[in-house]
């Protein structure tokens, strides 16, 4: 469960939308550790229209490995906005998972 509600995410964010305060300065005002919880929650509102889904997204082995191998040559949050798959730590897992079983298609990875 998330440390911070939706709705609590999505308030910072519409003030970051309206030009109020940036990033850092959200991130100090609300007491939040690091304005990369922030950057990730703008990402998801950006590419999806919503903070924090409810519905539990399921993905196949294909698409894990597509999201995997674009990780070749961009960061985990550039294939979390590129693939819409947040939080961008489950692409974190699916990584991990692949370092420490391998991988191969029609497995469950994660």
């Amino acid at each position: 469960m998330s440390k911070y509600s939706n709705e609590f995410k999505l308030t910072i964010v519409n003030e970051w939308l309206v030009g109020q305060n940036g990033l850092k300065k959200l991130a100090k005002k609300y007491n939040i550790p690091s304005f990369r919880s922030i950057v990730e929650w703008r990402d998801e509102y950006l590419v999806t229209g919503s903070i924090g889904s409810k519905s539990h997204k399921s993905y196949s082995p294909e698409f894990k490995t597509t999201v995997l191998n674009y990780l070749e040559t961009h960061s985990q949050s550039e294939a979390a906005r590129h693939f819409a798959v947040f939080p961008s730590t489950t692409i974190g897992n699916w990584l991990s998972t692949y370092r420490k079983f391998g991988y191969q298609v029609g497995t469950a990875m994660g």
